[in-house]
């Protein structure tokens, strides 16, 4: 979810999922334009005891936030600081990223717990239907409505 200023306007773009397709821009507030949600895919333990997240989009930093794989996290660009995390959990909402329901915005009903064979998925309420999604395949986006313009 890269944000795009053009020169010589004031057009400021999130590119976003939407509609099926992976990423289309949408214009948003000029006061969004130092914010970004990236998902956390990796967390290690590093020399000293630190913790090191790595997010969707290549960035990793090294933080002492509460924060698992699969929540979200609010950055400021480009200080790279943590605004908010975002937990993946029931009552959140999250916006499916890949697939034919990629763009959709829905709410988090029931998290089921992977296996060596299954991965862990969720259960999605999208508009007037019900969607079972892996995790991989959605990101957390707010509480009870998303942090920054999605859609």
């Amino acid at each position: 979810m890269d944000v795009v200023e053009l020169d010589k306007t004031n057009e400021v773009y999130r590119m976003v999922p939407k509609d099926g397709w992976l990423l289309k821009p949408l214009k948003i507030n000029e006061s969004e334009k130092t914010k970004k949600l990236v998902k956390v895919i990796k967390k290690m333990i590093i020399k000293g005891g630190k913790t090191q997240l790595g997010f969707h989009d290549g960035r990793s930093l090294i933080s002492d936030v509460d924060v698992n794989v699969g929540d979200s996290c609010l950055i400021e660009i480009p200080n790279q600081k943590i605004l908010d995390v975002i937990k993946l959990e029931q009552g959140s909402e999250a916006i499916v990223i890949q697939g034919l329901n990629a763009g959709q915005v829905g709410k988090v009903e029931k998290i089921e717990a992977g296996s060596f064979k299954l991965p862990k998925r969720v259960l999605v309420s999208l508009e007037q239907r019900q969607i079972e999604i892996p995790t991989e395949m959605i990101m957390v986006v707010g509480k009870d409505k998303p942090v920054i313009q999605v859609r």
